[in-house]
């Protein structure tokens, strides 16, 4: 009984402990078996929060990373992150009695400020790494990457900036040489469009197809910009389009490429863009293997000429010089494949055939020799027949200008008659030598009026826009040319008297060594006399800038070392008059020009040495008479009557040691009689 009082009377004290406990003060802690009450937090949270200034950074909810170097990194939050700080109740009504109620969206978007602009440096930089970037990936994978071509045509056409525009030009030039391929590239038919394919065979027509729509827009974006002479842009479009024609001649729209260079070369403003215009066509010309790049551009050049009435400069006519027409009909690779046999296999390395190997082997190969001797002679034809086209072209071209006597083209014209003289027709002999003839008797005219008018002013303006002498020059030469080819072809039917020419070019020995001009070019540097008030100058009319001494040296080669047979012998006062007059001339002429046309005496006295040896040696002199120097016909000057040359006695104490040597050579050859 003691025990259940006790126990009771616990319990009861207990209730009135807890009945006190609720009764207490709120703020009083409880405890609980004397500790304090659990629920200590509430206190921490009730206390003000920290707002977040605009300085700090977000606070990052991702998980930290590990690189591959093992470093461990935390990982800055995103925008995506990133919470506005959270706003009290008072903060709030504070910012909204600050804004006006008038404020709408619209106004509060005007009221942010604007981006900063980009520099123009800045902008090209980022350009040109564009561009590097989408170069790479186009030349990395075309098929896949070609719709990035389309993106360049729209960044030249979208942009304003001169210097990107010239960035995007030669990028597109340099990824259209490197990803062209080594064929062309043909329309699609209708039937082929419908026709279901691979999916490889799929991919390639569609990168072709793009490939040429977007190459013909480039071309196209080339010929506009290269019209604008004086355009900044104009220099470099024609220098994409010679580095296409240089490198990519095979493909697709290589006609319109050429008229650009064509068209530039109608002008007749002699720039820096012309002449890179012309020396793409001339080494072009000289590439050009099948003859049908040729044959377009030598028509184009031909229309030019027409619809400008001739009217341009001298050089676009003397590119017909680098065709090549008719003179190598071989391919230069085939020597490398076809022509050159290849090199027999050692017994050793043989492997063993039975009969029926050894006997399809054979066969074989006489199939493979009928099929390589008939594609070559399908491309033999083929080039033969465009370069005989490109040549009927040409020589009209030339007797055209020959006919109306085009004064800035006559030297171009002649020039390329005497080096394409092999492949004339006999047929148009006579009149080609009597065009010649005719422009030899113009130069005549023009220096007897020369001597008798006292208005020189006039004579000179002829002589500087045509250069008349240097015309006759190039008459000789083309005339003995034509006949010196075509003689052992024509089998003795050519028998045209040429004695007018040689005679001319008797008569104009002297005049010739006394030209201060002889040794110089329309390139070469050269001062003025001081003591004289008027300077010399210089014709800009040369064909290949050749020199006069050099003209005169051809046409003494052409007379008396290359003259057909057809010409009839040369007679033995004729070779004694050119011999007297040529040491004549020798005397005063310069020392390069001396010891040249020594050269030729010597060769002369070789050649003819029993005609020219009673000019050296006096016993053998027989005839009636005295010589005359101031004739212009050779055969009555009477060179062997009283005459020597003893001319060579003053050159033997020249003051160049090398004349000096020249003139004993020349002594001996005429002494020696053989």
């Amino acid at each position: 009984m003691a025990g259940a009082t006790a126990s009771r009377k616990r319990k009861v004290s207990q209730f009135l402990s807890d009945s006190d406990k609720a009764s207490a003060p709120r703020h009083a802690k409880a405890t609980l078996n004397g500790k304090v009450d659990w629920d200590e937090e509430q206190d921490y949270e009730r206390l003000a929060r920290r707002r977040q200034k605009k300085g700090d950074k977000p606070e990052s909810q991702r998980l930290p990373i590990k690189t591959p170097e093992g470093r461990i990194l935390a990982v800055e939050a995103t925008e995506p992150e990133r919470q506005e700080p959270e706003i009290d109740d008072e903060d709030k009504d504070l910012e909204d009695e600050e804004l006006p109620e008038e404020a709408s969206d619209d106004e509060m978007e005007e009221v942010e400020p604007p981006k900063p602009k980009k520099s123009e440096r800045q902008r090209i930089v980022e350009v040109k790494e564009e561009l590097a970037t989408m170069a790479s990936s186009i030349n990395e994978e075309p098929e896949e990457n070609y719709h990035l071509l389309r993106k360049l045509q729209d960044l030249f056409d979208s942009e304003s900036n001169i210097t990107i525009k010239k960035l995007t030009l030669i990028t597109q030039a340099t990824i259209f040489r490197d990803i062209i391929p080594g064929y062309r590239i043909r329309p699609l038919t209708a039937e082929e469009q419908t026709t279901k394919v691979a999916s490889d065979v799929r991919k390639l027509r569609n990168f072709e197809q793009s490939l040429v729509s977007s190459y013909k827009a480039y071309i196209d974006t080339l010929g506009k910009v290269a019209r604008h002479i004086g355009n900044q842009l104009c220099t470099v479009a024609i220098s994409c389009t010679c580095t296409l024609v240089d490198t990519v001649p095979h493909f697709n729209f290589r006609q319109e490429l050429l008229k650009i260079l064509v068209e530039r070369l109608s002008v007749r403003v002699v720039d820096e863009a012309f002449v890179k215009c012309r020396g793409t066509l001339e080494e072009f010309f000289r590439q050009d293997e099948s003859g049908t790049g040729s044959l377009e551009a030598v028509r184009m050049i031909i229309k030019m000429l027409k619809a400008k009435d001739y009217q341009v400069d001298e050089s676009v006519l003397n590119t017909f010089l680098s065709l090549r027409l008719l003179a190598e009909l071989n391919v230069k690779a085939s020597y490398d494949t076809i022509d050159q046999p290849g090199q027999k296999m050692k017994k050793k390395d043989r492997l063993p055939f039975t009969k029926k190997e050894k006997k399809a082997y054979k066969e074989k190969k006489i199939v493979d020799a009928q099929m390589k001797e008939a594609e070559a002679v399908v491309e033999h034809e083929e080039r033969e027949r465009n370069q005989s086209e490109t040549l009927k072209a040409v020589f009209l071209t030339y007797f055209r200008i020959l006919k109306e006597k085009k004064p800035t083209l006559m030297g171009a014209t002649l020039e390329g008659l005497a080096k394409f003289a092999h492949l004339i027709n006999v047929e148009f002999f006579s009149d080609i030598l009597a065009a010649l003839r005719e422009l030899v008797e113009d130069a005549q005219t023009d220096a007897d009026a020369e001597e008798e008018t006292s208005d020189e002013e006039a004579a000179q303006s002829l002589q500087r826009e045509r250069n008349l002498r240097r015309e006759a020059l190039l008459c000789i030469v083309s005339a003995f040319s034509l006949l010196a080819d075509q003689a052992n072809e024509a089998k003795g039917l050519v028998n045209i008297d040429l004695s007018f020419f040689t005679t001319y070019l008797y008569s104009v020995l002297l005049l010739l060594s006394l030209s201060p001009t002889i040794e110089l070019s329309s390139k070469s540097l050269h001062l003025a006399d001081p003591s004289s008030s008027e300077p010399v100058e210089i014709p800009s009319s040369k064909v290949n800038k050749a020199t006069e001494i050099e003209m005169l040296l051809r046409s003494l080669d052409v007379v008396f070392f290359k003259a057909p047979r057809g010409t009839g012998e040369i007679s033995s006062a004729r070779v004694a008059a050119f011999t007297k007059r040529l040491s004549i001339a020798a005397l005063q002429l310069p020392e390069k020009s001396c010891i040249a046309l020594l050269t030729s005496l010597q060769n002369l006295g070789k050649k003819h040495s029993r005609k020219v040896h009673p000019l050296f040696v006096s016993d053998d002199m027989v005839g009636d008479g005295t010589y005359d120097p101031f004739i212009d016909t050779p055969e009555l000057s009477n060179a062997l009557a009283g005459s020597a040359v003893f001319e060579h006695a003053l050159l033997a104490n020249h003051y160049s040691p090398k004349i000096r040597e020249q003139s004993k050579l020349v002594l001996k050859s005429g002494t020696s009689n053989r």
